[in-house]
């Protein structure tokens, strides 16, 4: 569906049935266009389970799904009306994106006829995908893709590029055959059909740019990024998430999606102290009209991290083998707040809570578990749980 249709702009009327076809054709769009602009905001809804950057690892991904509940032992939705959320990244890192991205494309069908909702939002790698910037991607990802084509198919691409690097060159290209090599490495089996999946237009690409970049469920913001609240003015949740899918669905590279401060990649609620962030982020919640904003992006140390009196709860706790494995996602059930973590249910606290809430959830972790080890590091270095655990680990 084409965004540039003008909704409001007078239509002339003319006899036949090509100007009557031409009326219905827009109307139909503009209504799709309104559904889908107006997709963005849902009150009343019982249960939601957030979860954040799963960065290609599917088992980690079904977990999440079967520790609250989502799929049965067929992997089929199994919950109900509640609202699942991926805050964005599912690609790049480890090798299992488009198996996450199918599944997940399975279950948006399945929970829309039980009652719920899939919400897969867009994160920056998503973005970077599409826009060509792969340096994160794991080879696994171009492997998984490979057919008895691949060779074929990549030997007409290096054909194409060779040709190109040599028309370009000022001189004549005097090593050939290193120059290939060169190729060959940086365009491995199966990053043809890589492209052919994720180039703008094509299929994941134009799946993602139907995707929001953010939503509104009750009291509750949710976004990869975050929202800068430092920004002269607000725009509307619809305005965000039709600029984000324009650029996706032109691969533009330039924009809101590459921004520092924009909805993919600002890092400020996760990392700016109260006396910078707090007053303003109070100002932004109260014009969208919510309490909370939950985000991705920024990883913590393996726990659910509340700031600033739960105004921001931070939801990427590295889920994925790259980081710390660790299993737990954000629930809000009738109004409140919950961290999953392992199975295990806990009200997400204030501030003056969070040092003590860490502290429980790391009694779940085994001895020799990567956020038990992260903790212990960095409580060498600050003096409380809580801030240890607001460090990513470096593996």
């Amino acid at each position: 569906m084409s965004r540039s249709v003008d909704c409001h702009r007078s239509l002339p009327v003319a006899p036949g049935l090509k100007a009557l076809s031409a009326v219905l054709l827009v109307a139909a769009m503009c209504f799709a266009f309104a559904v889908r602009a107006s997709d963005a905001e849902f009150d009343n809804v019982a249960r939601v389970v957030a979860v954040g950057d799963l960065h290609g690892d599917y088992e980690q991904y079904l977990a999440i799904l079967q520790q609250n509940g989502l799929i049965d032992e067929r992997l089929k939705w199994s919950g109900g009306e509640t609202h699942f959320v991926q805050l964005g990244d599912v690609t790049d890192r480890g090798p299992d994106s488009l198996k996450i991205i199918r599944h997940l494309q399975k279950l948006e069908k399945q929970a829309r006829k039980k009652g719920g909702r899939v919400h897969v939002l867009i994160g920056n790698h998503e973005a970077m995908n599409i826009q060509t910037a792969l340096r994160y991607v794991h080879p696994g990802e171009y492997q998984a893709l490979v057919t008895s084509r691949s060779d074929k198919l990549r030997e007409r691409y290096l054909d194409a590029v060779f040709a190109a690097v040599v028309n370009q060159s000022p001189t004549p290209v005097s090593k050939p055959e290193q120059e290939m090599a060169r190729l060959k490495a940086l365009y491995p089996l199966g990053y043809v059909e890589h492209r052919q999946l994720w180039e703008p237009g094509r299929e994941l690409a134009r799946w993602y740019a139907k995707q929001n970049t953010v939503i509104r469920i009750n009291d509750s913001l949710y976004l990869h990024g975050g929202l800068n609240p430092h920004a002269a003015s607000y725009p509307s949740l619809e305005a965000i998430n039709r600029t984000i899918s324009r650029e996706l669905e032109s691969g533009e590279k330039n924009g809101l999606s590459t921004q520092p401060d924009g909805p993919l990649w600002y890092r400020g609620l996760a990392v700016h102290d109260a006396s910078e962030e707090l007053e303003p982020l109070k100002a932004m919640l109260e014009f969208y009209g919510a309490e909370h904003i939950v985000i991705g992006h920024t990883p913590t140390g393996g726990a659910i991290l509340p700031r600033f009196d739960r105004r921001v709860i931070r939801a990427d706790v590295g889920i994925s083998s790259w980081y710390n494995q660790a299993l737990a996602n954000v629930l809000q059930e009738d109004g409140e707040l919950f961290a999953m973590h392992r199975g295990e249910q806990f009200v997400l606290p204030d501030d003056k809570g969070v040092d003590a809430y860490v502290g429980s959830v790391l009694e779940l972790e085994a001895a020799d578990s990567r956020m038990v080890r992260c903790i212990n590091k960095r409580k060498e270095a600050v003096e409380t749980l809580e801030a240890a655990a607001g460090f990513a680990c470096k593996w």
